[in-house]
């Protein structure tokens, strides 16, 4: 069916980058011998010799239109590369028909003749698939089989071509593992932001963050892209060439992660002598040490180097002054679920215990003294606590690293003060206990002074004959 004349120009305006008048001329070439096709529709039969349709450089055409004469120098409407805005078939009927061109006479080893005439026939009948349309022995003769196996085999290269590649899915890697796509080669225009190595297959190494390929198969076997030549008053053409082809996106997924280590001090017990400095933890992958952290002088939460999914060994390899070593081994494993999975390590002071017994001593007779109280201060002078006797006169402390000096501040009254003393913590298995005894203080008693009195020598000795005659009389 032609096109009037106005939807032409409507085509033309609208779809104008990709359309254009052309004056490529036409001409009907040499009849191809021995080949014979009837074409059939509302009951009116069309018989021909086959023939080449050929234009001005020598380069076959295809007909598109079963039905309508073909004339010689006529003006056409160009539609190259992009079909879309010819409207005369259906987007299904123009990739077919572009994709039979494409592998139809010419096509690799399909350079006979009789290929010119299976693609002609295979494209009137994608056109007019309930006209009846076939081959006859001679000019409008008996109805024959032919070429059943060559037509075959175009369209079964017609329909692999559209079809998703196999190994076109998506990807799921480990963190700097290696990426092989078999089967995707240079037959295909890749564009990636990876660096790829390409023979018969695709690789890329050490794939380290998600991504995308986009592929589309190449389409270069012709110097040319398709085209179709659109008339108002003859037969429209096409011309094979190189088509577009559909673009394929892979995605690549990267299995990573990281391990966060929340690496904390102890803040339990008392200490200024102790240094965070140096802590250090490594994480192994098998028997490879793969990242490391120390701190500083403060806590610190660190997040590893990115690590594929797996499992994992935490262990310290030094730890600083006044700590205990951790001698745990710490198992983690990085997957789906926990990408990060998160480890808190506590590192532990040496610490140890001052315990005094407190006895109040009253000449011999000791008990224990309750509410004594003790100044613990540390080698800077610095107070630390106070602590105080019960009533079974146990005083007790816990203490970090480090060295500290003890003096009673407060204890029974007219009773001794136990004498300062000093004590160092450098493990958790030496024992810090006193034993304090405080004594009674005996109070002093004051003499009143005499007074002093006058007396006379015969005032003394009336004072003896009086009691000498006392006794006497007795």
């Amino acid at each position: 069916m032609k096109k009037i004349l106005l939807l032409i120009i409507i085509g033309i305006l609208f779809y104008g980058v990709n359309v254009k008048a052309d004056s490529e001329t036409f001409y009907e070439g040499e009849y191809i011998n021995g080949e014979y096709i009837n074409k059939k529709i509302d009951g009116k039969t069309y018989y021909m010799t086959m023939q080449f349709i050929r234009d001005s450089k020598g380069d076959i055409v295809y007909c598109l239109e079963p039905f309508v004469s073909f004339e010689n120098g006529k003006t056409y409407i160009k539609y190259e590369g992009n079909l879309a805005g010819y409207k005369d078939l259906t987007i299904e009927q123009k990739r077919n028909i572009e994709l039979i061109v494409y592998y139809g006479f010419g096509y690799n080893k399909r350079v006979d003749n009789k290929w010119y005439v299976i693609t002609q026939y295979l494209i009137w009948k994608e056109i007019k698939p309930d006209a009846d349309i076939y081959f006859t022995d001679k000019l409008n003769g008996t109805r024959i089989k032919k070429y059943e196996e060559e037509m075959n085999s175009i369209l079964n290269d017609v329909k692999k071509h559209d079809m998703k590649p196999t190994f076109v899915k998506d990807y799921v890697v480990n963190y700097n593992d290696n990426l092989i796509i078999e089967g995707l080669n240079s037959n295909y225009e890749i564009v990636t932001d990876y660096n790829y190595e390409l023979s018969t297959n695709f690789k890329v190494d050490n794939i380290k963050n998600d991504g995308i390929i986009k592929i589309k198969e190449k389409a270069n076997y012709y110097k040319n892209k398709v085209a179709i030549y659109d008339s108002t008053n003859s037969q429209d053409l096409i011309r094979p060439g190189n088509i577009e082809n559909k673009e394929y996106i892979i995605k690549v997924g990267v299995n990573k992660g990281s391990i966060i280590l929340d690496i904390r001090d102890d803040n339990s017990v008392y200490t200024i002598e102790s240094s965070f400095r140096n802590t250090c933890y490594e994480i192994k992958s098998s028997d490879d040490v793969i990242d490391k952290v120390c701190t500083a002088e403060e806590p610190l939460v660190y997040k590893t180097v990115i690590l594929p999914y797996g499992e994992y060994e935490v262990y310290q390899t030094s730890y600083g002054i006044g700590y205990k070593k951790d001698e745990k081994i710490y198992k983690v494993k990085i997957d789906e679920k926990n990408n990060e999975p998160k480890l808190i390590l506590y590192n532990q002071l040496i610490k140890n215990d001052l315990d005094i017994i407190k006895y109040a001593c009253y000449y011999d007779d000791c008990i224990f003294e309750e509410g004594a109280v003790f100044r613990i201060t540390d080698r800077d002078g610095n107070i630390v606590d106070d602590i105080i006797s019960g009533e079974n006169g146990y005083a007790n402390i816990v203490l970090g690293y480090g060295s500290y000096k003890v003096a009673q501040v407060k204890g029974l009254d007219n009773y001794t003060f136990s004498s300062p003393f000093e004590f160092k913590i450098v493990d958790e298995i030496a024992e810090h206990k006193k034993e304090l005894y405080n004594y009674y203080i005996e109070e002093e008693v004051e003499v009143p002074p005499q007074t002093k009195v006058d007396v006379s020598f015969w005032d003394l000795l009336v004072e003896l004959f009086s009691c000498i005659f006392a006794i006497f009389s007795f």
